[in-house]
């Protein structure tokens, strides 16, 4: 798995169980271990919003199309500080383009 620091890639594309598409990024790391997460982390976001907004993940998956699209960042704990606000921007933003963002504590 690619995780956060390898901003370029794609780390997991799932349906849930209610028929959703997850495009998951993973963060194994503890938030603030590595100063260049929050850089990652925009990076990443960026990333993801462009693979499902240009159109990259239905030519890579058909069977995504019609599907509500959830971005979800799996990650060891809650975001806090400068990660948290990241996180909150990046759900208001990405919301008008109709793509869900949450954080999965796993």
């Amino acid at each position: 798995m690619a995780g956060l620091a390898d901003t370029n890639t794609v780390d997991v594309v799932a349906l849930d169980a209610a028929g959703q598409v997850l495009v998951v990024m993973v963060e194994t790391r503890p938030w603030g271990l590595d100063r260049a997460q929050s850089a990652q982390l925009r990076a990443k976001i960026s990333a993801y919003a462009a693979f499902v907004t240009d159109g990259s993940l239905l030519r890579r998956y058909p069977e995504t199309a019609g599907r509500k699209v959830l971005i979800q960042l799996n990650c060891p704990e809650l975001p806090v500080g400068e990660i948290a606000a990241i996180v909150d921007l990046a759900t208001a933003k990405l919301a008008p383009l109709g793509i869900g963002f949450r954080v999965n504590v796993s």
